[in-house]
């Protein structure tokens, strides 16, 4: 599906630093008159501090030399990958095999170095966070003209607003996330590579809600990332931040550099704040999470805000199946002696989904409910399932 941009262009580029608009000049080349951006794949690369690998993309781009280009950037990674880039060669033969269709998501992230968080993106559409996200966004739902999210991985929540017909803006600093959201997740989505610590590259989008989930405690300069933000909403737009991390709650071991609730509050002034983890609530059982003082969050693993702090004008449901959407069951249940566990593939995951409660049954007869409920469950059944994530529209080479 391709959607229509309502009210204006797509948004085009801008330079990280001096904002000013950039002009293509090939359809692999952005400028601003001085420096030359490369776009690979409909991707632009406004990265800053990465001078040497800008040109060197941008040397292969002018002698059409586009594999080459892709390979150099699918293994640009941030400052907090845990692994090192994997050879040259390894990123041209997955870029190789995505295309040609011979290669899946999984294996894509297993080869392209993400490590031990390639279980965390593999299964991120069922993960609490992820919920999260989708309460918040609802429960402050306008129907904007579009959807922007910073640091929006492979873009698993903004796939759930193109599904049902808002055009979505996706940032995030790592290129090979967006690539893999490219081919995989959300096709239609404009997509930017850029840094959070720079400006974002992007002219003020009227009346867009803007978000920031699962991030913001892991970058340095909160201040300068919120007012960016606002820019970008514009007057009439909203600002979203959710699953804040709490720094007076245990983490197990997140980096970044977290804030007290009243740390983030001081930042964000007339926000509505909220304790993150009501909002996987309201996704499963509806309602609204009303907005808590300051000092009943101060054991609130996370914290979402938004600003401004008024409700949504309209209302959209993230729990209900895109109709015509193919439902499988998910992959991370198996049977157990009758009833329905996730199968951690590795620990980190099972502490991630510590609070995932809905993806655990014990009643006789689930594991066979779940084993047909693609297929021969009632409608009423399915649709508890698929708000449960026991049934997800995962990307056909998943």
């Amino acid at each position: 599906m391709r959607l229509a941009w309502d009210t204006a262009a797509p948004p085009r580029p801008r330079h990280p630093l001096t904002g000013l608009p950039l002009t293509q000049v090939s359809p692999e080349l952005w400028s601003d008159g001085t420096t030359r951006w490369p776009v690979v794949d409909g991707i632009p690369f406004l990265r800053t501090g990465r001078e040497a690998l800008r040109e060197a993309v941008v040397t292969a781009l002018e002698r059409g030399d586009r594999p080459h280009a892709r390979a150099l950037l699918l293994r640009d990674q941030d400052d907090h990958a845990r692994v090192p880039p994997p050879p040259l060669a390894v990123t041209a033969s997955v870029a190789a095999g995505v295309e040609a269709g011979t290669l899946g998501l999984r294996d894509a992230l297993e080869q392209l170095g993400f490590g031990p968080v390639a279980p965390y993106f593999a299964h991120r559409q069922s993960a609490p966070t992820f919920l999260s996200a989708l309460g918040l966004l609802a429960q402050h739902w306008d129907a904007p003209p579009c959807v922007v999210e910073l640091a929006c991985g492979l873009g698993q929540v903004l796939r759930e607003v193109s599904l049902r017909g808002t055009p979505v803006v996706g940032v995030d600093v790592v290129f090979a996330k967006l690539w893999l959201a490219r081919h995989f997740i959300v096709p239609e989505a404009v997509l930017l590579c850029a840094d959070a610590a720079a400006d974002l590259p992007i002219a003020p989008l009227e009346g867009a809600t803007v978000l920031c989930h699962d991030a913001l405690y892991f970058l340095t300069d909160k201040a300068h990332v919120l007012a960016e933000l606002r820019r970008v909403a514009g007057p009439s737009g909203r600002v979203l931040v959710g699953h804040a991390h709490n720094r007076h709650v245990d983490q197990r071991g997140v980096g970044g550099t977290p804030l007290s609730p009243s740390g983030y509050a001081a930042l964000m002034p007339g926000a509505a704040c909220y304790d993150d983890a009501a909002f996987v609530t309201r996704f499963l059982e509806g309602g609204s999470v009303p907005a808590s003082p300051l000092a009943a969050l101060e054991r609130a693993e996370a914290l979402s805000f938004a600003w401004p702090a008024t409700p949504g004008r309209r209302s959209i449901d993230f729990g209900v199946a895109v109709p015509g959407e193919r439902l499988r069951p998910n992959p991370l249940l198996e049977a157990h002696d009758g009833g329905v566990r996730p199968a951690w593939p590795t620990p980190s995951l099972a502490a991630e989904y510590a609070s995932a409660h809905y993806l655990r049954s014990d009643a006789p007869g689930d594991a066979a409910l779940l084993r047909r409920a693609a297929t021969d469950a009632t409608p009423e059944q399915q649709a508890a399932l698929v708000r449960r994530r026991w049934l997800l529209s995962l990307p056909e080479r998943w």
